[in-house]
């Protein structure tokens, strides 16, 4: 598979946002009272299969009343591929296939299309050379027939960009789309010029298509948001902005029903109104049993009702659902049960989808308390105050009678929530379960997640988070504390302490695992004004108030091996990891984890899917039901596409009993085959990463040691309290600002964080 790292990175928002964060910034959701109001309407779901065993959902397209796409076919005889423009009919369910007809013998590669009503195709293609060592991108045509009418080289235009998406107007000219510019070809791929909406330095265009007036519009990112504007073919510029535009998740812009565009964000789907510069939500996807995350392409049919296109790349799933709008009197009702998410993410999706169409009494909506339309903020002060009201959000909701049936524990503090006796004890659930019992996860999972004496969830899955160091120089034993963390820097004046760290993210580090040290959650007592933290203040000031990585900077483990960093931060979300640190640290690897104040082992636990029932639930029979339904599932490991490790201990035996396993690969006698040297070739491991400095490495199948070594940095990890956008954290920030300024002396700064944590403690009790 080809990356396209540029259009990928330019995706990711420069505010330095957290992995939690990026898994699911498209969706967002309603909160507060509204999530009570009934709902007029209902789009009810209707499943459509294609009988076609290549069909391609991927780019599927609709135009007039056909759905078309490009399927490849292999004749094993012959040993050759083809491709064929397909059509499957809305009316009647036929499909016809037309095989594409090149008129010229080159390695053609279709990666952009778009489709005429008449059957004929705009394409982009990558034309490699024999070795596919050089790239070239071309602008073709194809009748309906299959015939490649022209084929014109646009590789200098381009340059070094990427074809990200394309649209034809009413008469037939083609805008293409990368980056940030737009070029138009008229209808026989002549290029008549660019149009470069203004994105500004971090900007991109989002999406392109035709809207209800035939007209062909891009929506574009830049520092105020999302903006839509009309291109001017003639004029060679862009026309007027619309703004409030929704942040669309689909590369493609479609027209309304009644409105001029029909936009979904991953959760929401919406008409906008040219005219007024406004969006009216139509309705949720997960109302209509649908994963808005997994919405390939949509479309409005010119009878009202709308077409979707879904794709769970986890599932190998794909399918078509045709919506159609009905009262909601007319529709059978089920007991709604909110889900409440900081951040939301696909897997919840998911689950709530899966539990939707399978359960008749109960039907999960989701509620999430952050708004990406809403989000216009630049830097991590507006982020961190973004994430900050949220959360504020979500403990006015816990407190009040508009109160979540389950709590995503995602981001959140849940050691102050706990104090406050929000939380349902699970372990009453797990006693009266006929599908679970407390002996089927891990305990100190389910130590790590009680609290008070109360079990508050239990994640589905986890990763893990330590320190590795070289054992030669910290010891090969877990754990230490801060004082020796500090003088491990001390007695090393010429190297980083980690790899390009800032003050906020080296303060982090050292609060994340101490938090029971500075903060009692239960008594409101705080230990801010102590030595032990002014020394964490003093040590932090060495660090730089930002990190901007340079140029032709060597990679981390370059770094470490040239002395030049004495710690790496390892995130273990498989058996594979540890070797990496081991080959990092060429066999000298110590696992001694983040620094805490009494030197026990700082191996961070990052779990998934953390489910919790509120005390005030209205639904918390159906709540239960849900959660137990999710963490009894089975998942077929042998797949590889679980991430991560699983709560479930028989689940857990098992990916380690797979991770070792050796097998090689037989012949069609079932001889195994061997290598130039004569050695069994083995099957697994394989796969590796590089970086741009030449360091590299390639995965092997792990050892039973390095399993071993896994599996007991498992006992010691634990879930830390300290988030993106805790307040805690925000007040240290805020505060210690003026002694990193020198504008305060140590014993002041410490005594003001004091106070206004003592505060907001008390006030948040």
């Amino acid at each position: 598979m080809m990356f396209k790292k540029k259009a990928v990175c330019r995706r990711i928002l420069t505010l330095g946002l957290t992995a939690a964060m990026m898994l699911s910034m498209a969706a967002c959701g309603k909160t507060g009272e509204e999530e009570t109001e009934k709902k007029e309407w209902a789009w009810v779901p209707e499943y459509v299969t294609i009988d076609d065993e290549n069909v391609s959902y991927y780019d599927m397209q609709l135009a007039g009343d056909g759905l078309f796409y490009l399927s490849y076919d292999y004749d094993e005889a012959a040993e050759t591929s083809s491709q064929s423009i397909c059509r499957y009919s809305l009316a009647d369910g036929s499909i016809t296939k037309t095989p594409l007809s090149y008129a010229k013998e080159k390695n053609w590669n279709l990666n952009r299309t778009v489709f005429a009503e008449d059957g004929s195709m705009y394409g982009t293609a990558d034309v490699y050379n024999e070795d596919y060592s050089e790239r070239e991108t071309w602008l073709c045509k194809f009748d309906a027939q299959g015939n490649q009418i022209f084929a014109e080289d646009m590789t200098e235009l381009v340059s070094d960009n990427y074809v990200d998406s394309m649209a034809m107007d009413e008469e037939g000219r083609i805008y293409v789309s990368g980056d940030s510019v737009i070029w138009l070809f008229d209808q026989d791929g002549r290029n008549q010029g660019s149009v470069s909406p203004d994105v500004g330095g971090n900007g991109w265009i989002r999406s392109m298509g035709r809207g209800k007036d035939g007209r062909v519009y891009a929506c574009y990112y830049n520092n105020d948001g999302y903006v839509l504007t009309d291109i001017d073919f003639e004029g060679r510029k862009t026309g007027g902005t619309y703004e409030n535009f929704p942040s669309g998740n689909n590369d493609r812009l479609v027209p309304g029903i009644d409105k001029d565009f029909l936009v979904q964000d991953g959760s929401r789907v919406f008409e906008y109104d040219i005219k007024t510069q406004s969006a009216e939500e139509l309705f949720s996807w997960l109302d209509s049993d649908i994963n808005g995350s997994y919405v390939q392409n949509f479309w409005a049919l010119d009878d009202g009702r709308i077409l979707a296109v879904t794709m769970d790349w986890d599932a190998n799933e794909e399918g078509i659902t045709l919506l159609t709008k009905k009262k909601a009197s007319e529709v059978p009702q089920k007991e709604t049960i909110v889900v409440g998410t900081l951040y939301g993410d696909s897997n919840i999706q998911a689950e709530a989808v899966r539990f939707n169409k399978s359960n008749d009494k109960y039907h999960i909506s989701i509620r999430e308390y952050l708004d990406f339309n809403n989000w216009n903020g630049e830097g991590e002060d507006a982020y961190r105050a973004y994430i900050a009201d949220g959360i504020s959000r979500i403990n006015n909701d816990i407190t009040s009678g508009n109160c979540p049936d389950i709590m995503d524990l995602t981001g959140l503090n849940i050691k102050q929530l706990a104090a406050k006796g929000v939380f349902e004890d699970l372990n009453g659930y797990l006693e009266k379960s006929d599908k679970l019992k407390r002996s089927d996860f891990l305990e100190n999972i389910l130590d790590a997640y009680t609290l008070g004496g109360t079990l508050v969830s239990i994640p589905y899955s986890f990763q893990l988070q330590t320190v590795v160091g070289k054992a030669s120089e910290v010891g090969s034993e877990m754990g230490w504390t801060i004082d020796e963390l500090i003088a491990y820097a001390d007695a090393h004046p010429d190297a980083q302490l980690f790899d390009s760290v800032s003050r906020d993210q080296i303060m982090m580090y050292l609060m994340m695992y101490n938090a029971d040290s500075f903060v009692d959650w239960n008594t409101g007592e705080c230990y801010f004004d102590t030595d032990v933290f002014k020394n964490v203040l003093n040590f932090v000031n060495r660090f730089p108030d930002e990190v901007h990585p340079e140029e032709g900077d060597l990679s981390t483990p370059n770094k470490i091996q040239r002395g030049e960093v004495l710690l790496y931060q390892a995130n273990l979300y498989n058996f594979n990891e540890i070797q990496v640190c081991n080959e990092i640290f060429q066999g000298d690897a110590a696992y001694i984890g983040y620094p805490t104040t009494d030197g026990s082992a700082g191996c961070m636990l990052s779990a998934s899917q953390t489910y919790a029932i509120l005390s005030k639930a209205k639904q918390k029979e159906g709540a239960w039901e849900f959660l137990e339904g999710f963490l009894a599932k089975e998942v077929d490991l042998e797949r590889g596409s679980f991430f991560g490790f699983p709560t479930r201990e028989s689940m857990l035996k098992a990916m380690a009993e797979e991770a070792v396993k050796v097998e090689y690969y037989t012949d069609e006698n079932g001889e195994i085959v061997t290598d130039e040297d004569g050695e069994p070739v083995v099957m697994g491991g394989g796969g590796g990463f590089s970086y741009g400095d030449g360091w590299s490495y390639d995965y092997r199948i792990p050892t039973q040691e390095e399993v071993d070594l896994t599996m007991s940095l498992m006992e010691t990890a634990r879930p830390v309290s300290y988030s993106d956008g805790d307040e805690v954290l925000n007040i240290i920030s805020e505060e210690a600002a003026a002694f990193y300024q020198g504008q305060k002396s140590v014993d002041e700064v410490a005594s003001v964080i004091q106070s206004r944590v003592k505060i907001y403690v008390g006030e948040s009790r």
